[in-house]
């Protein structure tokens, strides 16, 4: 691929700056270690039928990790994009300071989207608290693209005509780390 000078993200990334999330389709592809542990804890197997899905629940927990390619680009090309966090490994505890400046940190409401029923029976069945949770797992959100205020509605149209569901999420903030308001579990 090439890039145009100077068209590198994260680039102008303020306070006040809005934090959309693009919903995940599963787990993706982190915490598999953790998941197999689970799945051991709950006494099921992988062919067994889903206790929060239709079919197997090895289907469920392997649902391919979307991409999210082809909406981020249409939003950056847009305007208004700052930055982009692909939520991996490391939750959105880890993922999202990494597009951030150095002084400044996330405020996130954990009301402003649901729990996704993988994350909730995990959650359950491997008696794991929100904060381990949050930092394992994406809970439901696969992206974050960090926006301008002034353009976050028109961004968040865009991403929906996309097909996208999104919430806004939260804000970037003075300080630094992500902090957490509400909660998932």
């Amino acid at each position: 691929g090439a890039m145009e000078r100077g068209q590198d993200l994260p680039r102008g990334v303020a306070a006040g700056d809005v934090l959309l999330g693009l919903a995940s389709d599963g787990v993706h592809s982190n915490g598999y270690s953790l998941v197999r542990k689970i799945v051991e804890l709950s006494g099921l197997s992988w062919s067994d039928d889903c206790p929060f899905a239709s079919g197997s629940l090895g289907e469920a927990l392997l649902t391919p990790t979307r991409l999210y390619v082809r909406p981020a680009l249409a939003a950056v090309r847009a305007g208004g994009v700052h930055a982009l966090a692909h939520i991996t490994g490391g939750g959105l505890t880890e993922n999202l300071p990494r597009v951030l400046p150095e002084d400044l940190g996330a405020a996130i409401d954990l009301n402003s989207w649901a729990l996704p029923p993988v994350f909730q029976w995990m959650a359950n069945v491997g008696g794991m608290a929100e904060a381990e949770m949050l930092k394992t797992f994406n809970c439901g959100i696969g992206m974050v693209l960090v926006v301008d205020p002034a353009r976050a509605d028109e961004t968040t149209q865009l991403l929906k005509e996309a097909g996208e569901s999104v919430c806004a999420m939260g804000t970037v903030s003075e300080g630094t780390g992500v902090r957490y308001t509400g909660g998932l579990l």
